[in-house]
Order: structure tokens, then sequence, then C-alpha cells
């Protein structure tokens, strides 16, 4: 019998046991009546481990042979031949025990209790039926029954070694002992995964769906948090995606470009000593360790490889595109978009007919530019720009024909860059759009991000640039059209007049548009401050203050406290990683939003229902005046008609209701900056977004919204008098 129990201990089925479908227990079979019950009861423990033993092995059979996973395949090998195969010495130890007569097991007359072989194994019961619940974890046994190509329930390589990780602090010795081990077989396998990503540059090539970095369809990459373990954080994943990305577009460029052999030597340097770094880690993996060796990867790539893909100056170049056409520093670019968009809706205007002179506001809604047309109408501003500094070739402009772009928005911008990371306890951006008031139709500025540029610019990045620009363009283009008002002759000038009638018409309609100057004048007062305080303050200030961070050194790196062995100088040292940019440039798009109260939603609604309803009392003023001197012609030939005299009440009446339109529009503007100012205060008064570490980007503090209201403040002294309704 003792024989009988060691073959079946050993995976063979015996006539001992029945099969039982569940591991609860395999009691003796019936066939053997003459068993006491205490030798049934030793026997049913024996024959509940042997069922376990023997269903745990075709289970990790399974496992190997169906499973995505490199990862659960290593996990399930080790446990297959490694911790099955240490039960199966315990057994021949057993066997040798007996064969041996050993004190320990064989008594006198050479008995050997039941009792004492079933207690060699006491230990066993519970780390056989915690690698069971591994296996189970792993594959469910419902799943072993379809083909290799089929969706199963398996786990991921993440869920899995987050649970061995947790197992190991159940508190029983030996299931510290295995998920211990069984962790280092996991995150030795995971490593490897690793390291063909960021020390080659390539994704994993064997069983690498799990890993957390993967390919989109337009080659780009993107690492997907469900993936990752929990030892691994999200700065050290974006580092990991950022390092990965940096070599991949390292060798794309060594293909292209074989003059640059000293990028070459560097890269064959680069990866000896990332390999060496992660040799160095300890497993199981500690995150702290993991954290530094990843950043001290990041930042020998940038010293050695990064400054050739990506110089100082590519960046600044870059920035300064994004400032002056983006951010519409060069105001002359500003002017021309705004002057050529005029003159295109005008064009069209003349061809609208009818419909314009019965509903001008449904006109100018009505109206559609196609891509074409933008970009014809971006060419036109960009040969004036051009003609003005003939004289001297400007670079930066030659880079912004190039790159920046006037289209339709794109209906979903998605963030395919290395640059990727999570907008730090950033506001989101109130959904107003303030795109459809340059032309009709929704159009925003944009810039191409290419490579190596996206190493710190992404399109999340450029779509707010794209906002910004929109949100500026609108105030400027409102303060523009206002301004118009006042170059108009006839609507300025009052000419003699001879007749009684005349005279007493001019007065009348100098009295109802008496009004509507003054409400004029408020409007265009708050714009003109507005779009002064964001673009000469906000604007300028903030980019001074990221651009003085970019240029100025980055912190020393010491090789004596990391694990680079790659020496360079001083000066290749002061250039910042690209990582570090896209970080700080970041935190710099999302103060400079706070400041603009781009992500306040109910100013931005204000502002925006102001601004389109200047579009209404300026085509309506515009239609009356067109009116008035029709009449006025018609009065002079004696060929007047009830018509033209209708139409000038009813639009005179439309203007009149736009002017309060306006007049209420202003002080909700101002009501909602008084109020800001109020809840702006102490910590919210600015964006302030603690840098993580020593170097890191601080946000420029200045341009509180007091400074905006004092401006409109002083200025409504000089209103009161046009019956303005900005007042203190």
């Amino acid at each position: 019998m003792l024989h009988e129990v060691l073959l079946a201990l050993s995976g063979h089925p015996s006539p001992l046991f029945a099969e039982q479908p569940s591991t609860s227990g395999a009691p003796p079979s019936e066939d053997f009546p003459l068993l006491s019950p205490s030798e049934r009861a030793l026997l049913r423990s024996i024959g509940r481990l042997s069922q376990l033993h023997r269903r745990l092995k075709r289970h990790l059979r399974n496992v190997s042979s169906k499973h995505t996973s490199i990862i659960c395949k290593a996990v399930a090998a080790s446990i297959l031949q490694t911790h099955l195969d240490r039960f199966q010495q315990r057994i021949l130890d057993v066997e040798s025990k007996i064969l041996k007569r050993d004190a320990s097991l064989v008594g006198a007359y050479e008995i050997v209790p039941l009792a004492a072989v079933v207690g060699e194994f006491d230990d066993w019961h519970r780390r056989m039926a915690w690698y069971w619940e591994v296996a189970c974890f792993m594959l469910t046994p419902k799943d072993f029954h379809r083909s290799a190509t089929t969706p199963t329930s398996e786990c991921t390589s993440a869920l899995l070694i987050d649970k061995l990780r947790a197992e190991a602090r159940t508190g029983y010795p030996e299931i510290e002992e295995a998920a211990t081990e069984l962790s280092r077989v996991a995150e030795t396998a995971w490593l490897r995964q690793l390291s063909s990503w960021i020390i080659y540059g390539k994704l994993p090539s064997l069983k690498g769906h799990d890993f957390f970095i993967h390919t989109e369809k337009d080659h780009t990459f993107k690492k997907q948090t469900n993936l990752l373990p929990d030892f691994v954080n999200p700065a050290t994943a974006s580092s990991i995606l950022f390092i990965g990305k940096s070599l991949n577009q390292a060798q794309n460029l060594l293909r292209t470009n074989h003059e640059l052999t000293a990028l070459s030597e560097k890269k064959g340097t680069i990866a000896s000593d990332h390999l060496r770094m992660l040799s160095s880690l300890s497993l199981p993996i500690i995150p702290s360790q993991l954290s530094r060796t990843v950043a001290a990867m990041r930042l020998s790539l940038s010293q050695n490889v990064l400054q050739h893909l990506l110089p100082m100056k590519v960046t600044l170049k870059n920035l300064s595109c994004l400032r002056q056409y983006l951010l519409l520093a060069h105001g002359e670019f500003a002017a021309g978009l705004i002057t050529e968009a005029e003159a295109k809706l005008q064009s069209r205007q003349q061809s609208m007919g009818s419909l314009l002179q019965q509903e001008p506001a449904k006109a100018l809604q009505g109206l559609s530019i196609k891509d074409t047309e933008l970009n014809q109408s971006l060419q036109q501003v960009w040969r004036s720009l051009a003609a003005e500094d003939k004289e001297v070739a400007d670079e930066l402009l030659e880079h912004a024909q190039i790159h920046v772009s006037l289209a339709a928005p794109k209906a979903n911008a998605s963030r395919p860059s290395t640059s990727d990371g999570s907008y730090a306890s950033a506001q989101e951006m109130a959904p107003t759009p303030f795109n459809d008031l340059l032309f009709p139709s929704a159009t925003e500025l944009g810039m191409t991000v290419t490579s190596p540029l996206d190493l710190f610019l992404s399109s999340h990045d450029i779509s707010i640039y794209s906002k910004i620009s929109s949100y500026l363009l609108a105030i400027r283009r409102g303060h523009h059209r206002l301004s118009e008002l006042w170059r108009r002759t006839p609507a300025r000038r009052e000419h003699p007049v001879s007749r009684t009638l005349d005279r007493s018409r001019k007065n009348k309609r100098n009295t109802t548009t008496r009004k509507v100057w003054a409400t004029c004048s408020a409007a265009i007062f708050l714009l003109s401050e507005t779009a002064a305080f964001f673009e000469g303050e906000i604007v300028k200030g903030s980019c001074d203050h990221f651009q003085q961070w970019v240029e100025s050194p980055a912190p020393t790196y010491d090789p004596e406290n990391s694990f680079s062995s790659v020496h360079e100088d001083p000066e290749s040292r002061s250039q910042r990683d690209p990582e570090t940019l896209a970080s700080g440039h970041r935190t710099f798009l999302a103060a400079l939003t706070y400041s603009l109260l781009l992500t306040d939603a109910s100013y931005t609604k204000e502002l925006r229902s102001l601004l389109g309803n200047v579009d209404n009392l300026i085509a309506f003023f515009s239609r009356l005046l067109e009116i008035q001197q029709k009449l006025d012609l018609e009065d002079q030939t004696e060929d007047s008609t009830s018509y033209t005299a209708q139409e000038e009440q009813r639009i005179s009446l439309e203007l009149d209701r736009a002017r309060k339109k306006v007049d209420s529009d202003l002080k909700s503007v101002v009501n909602r900056l008084r109020q800001l100012d109020h809840e702006r205060i102490g910590s919210m008064r600015y964006l302030d977004l603690r840098p993580g570490e020593k170097g890191d980007f601080e946000v420029w503090k200045g341009g509180g919204v007091d400074r905006l209201l004092m401006k409109l403040e002083f200025g409504s002294d000089r209103l009161t008098q046009q019956d303005s309704l900005i007042r203190i």
C-alpha cells in the first residue's frame, strides 16, 4: 500500500483513490473495506494532495501551451519544472528513507506507520493549493478546450506580477517563499521585454502583446496604463516610453543619414550602459530603485544621443514660432490675418444678394470656407509679411510658412508622442468655442509636429495653442471691427443741410445713434484693455519666463551617484533632456490657460456672447448706414419709396436690440471678472504646480485678474459721460 501511496503522490493514477471532479478530497476507494477509519482519514489527506498534483500538472501544461503571455508561460514553467520537482524530490526522499530503514520513518519490526508517511507531506498541502490558485488565476479551467487563437479569460502579465507581490505578504512562510521566487521569475521575464524597448528601441517581438507599450495605426507609440505593474509609477512609465521612442527615432535617423558616425558610436555605448543598469536591479524589483535607474538612463540618453536629434537651437526655434504666430506675439501677423479674413468675408457678402439685405446675421452664419480658401488666405498673409521684411531674411518666418497651417479643426486630437504624460492637476479648458469668429465656419491655426520634435511637443499641446490663438484672435478681431466704425466718414461726420426736414432727420438720427456710439466706445475700451492685458502681460510674461528656464543650464549630473559611466563636458550637460522640457512645457501651458481665464466656463461664455453680439451690432449698424444713404439719395432725386423708410425703422429696432445685448454682455463680463478676483485668492491666485524635483519648471506668478480690473475701472471714469455701463 505504501508503494501505491507514493505512486499516487507522484501523479500516477492509483486504485487506492477514486478520481473526483473537484479538489475537495479524494476518498479511498470502496474496494478496500479492511481500512480502519483512521487509515481512511490519513489516506483522504494523501488522496487530496495526489489529485491536486495531477490536476496542477495538467493545468500548467495547458497554460504553457495556450497562454499568450510570455510571463505567464514563464511562471507556469517555473512551477512545473522547479516547484513541483521539489515535491517529487520529497517523494523520492521518503521512499529512500523507507528503503534504508531510516529510524525517523521505520519503527520496530520494520513497521512503517502510515501517519509518519503522511506527516512528511504536511507542509505541502497549503503550498500545493496555492499553486493551484495561481494556475487558475493565469488561465481558468473553463478555457482548457479552447484553441490557442480563441480569446480566453486569461490574465495579463501586470495582473500576475501584482498578485505574486501581494501573495508574498500573506503571512505564511512557505507561501511567501514560493511567491517571492515566482515574482523573481515573472519580473525577470518582464525585464527581458523591457530591455528590448529601453536598450534598442524595439518592441518585444515574441508574445509581447501584454507589454504596456503598443504601436498605433499611424506607427506611433503609446502606453496602456492597464498593462503596467504596480511597481511602475506613471512618471517612470512615461520615461520608459520616452527612452524607447527616442532610441527608435535615433535608429531611423541612422538609417537615413549614414554620416552620423558619432551618434552610432554613442548609441552603442548607451546600449551597454543601459544593459548594465538593468542587470543591477534587485529582484523582486524595488520601485524606487527602478525609478532611479530609468532616470539615470534618460539623463545619459539625453546627454549623448538626444542632443544630436533635438538640439537646443531647434527647440528654441519652434518655441519662438509658436509664440510669434500661435500666441500672436507677431502683431502684424494677427492684423494681416484679420484683415484677410474680413476681405474674404466682404467678397462673399457681395454675392449673397437679398439674403444679406434681409437677415445680415443669418447671412454671416451661413457662409462656409473651404480649406483651400483658408490656405490661400494664409499664403496671402505670408506674402504680405515677407514683403515688409524683404531686405532682411527672416528664418523664423520661413519656418512658419512651412509648418504653420490654417484649417478646420480635426474631430479628435490624439496624443501619439513621447511627451505623453498626465497634465498634472491642471484644470480643463472651458468648452466655449472661439474658432468660429474669424471665419463663419470653425477654423484654427496649427503647427505640424514631426519627428524628432514630438520628443517634447505633442498634438495635444498644439491643440491648446490653437484654442489660445482662436481666443486671442477673436478678442483682437472684435476690437478691430469696432475700430473700423470710426473710420467710416458718413457715420462720423455731419454735412450741412439746407432744408428743415433734412435737418430734423439728421438730428433724429444723431440722437438714435448716440447710444450706439457710447456702447461701441465702451466695448472697444474693454476689448482693447483685455487684449493688451492678455497679450502684453500674460503671454509675454509667461513666455519670457519659460524661455529663460529652457535656456538656463540643467542641474549638474554627478556620475558617481548614478549608474551612468558616460562622461561629458559641462557644456554638453547644460541642455535639459526633452522629457523634462515636455513636462515643463505642459506646466507652462496649464498655467497660461489658467491666467488667460480659459479654464473659467462662465467668463468664456460671457465673452463669447459679447463678441457674437458685437458682430450683430456692427452688421446692423452698417446696414442702417447703407439704408440711410439710400434714403437720402432717394430724397434728392424725389424718388423715395415707403419700403426704404420701413426698412430703416426695422433695422433701427434690430440695432437697438443688439446694442442692449452688448450693454448687458459688458456688464456680465465685468461682473464675472470681479467674481474671479474674489475667488482667486491665496493659492488660487495662480496655478501653482509645485515642481517635483530640483530644476523643474516653476510657473510665472504675475498678471492677476486684479490688474485687468484696475485698468478697466481706471478707464471707466472717462466713459461715464458717454453712458458707459462699465462703472466702479
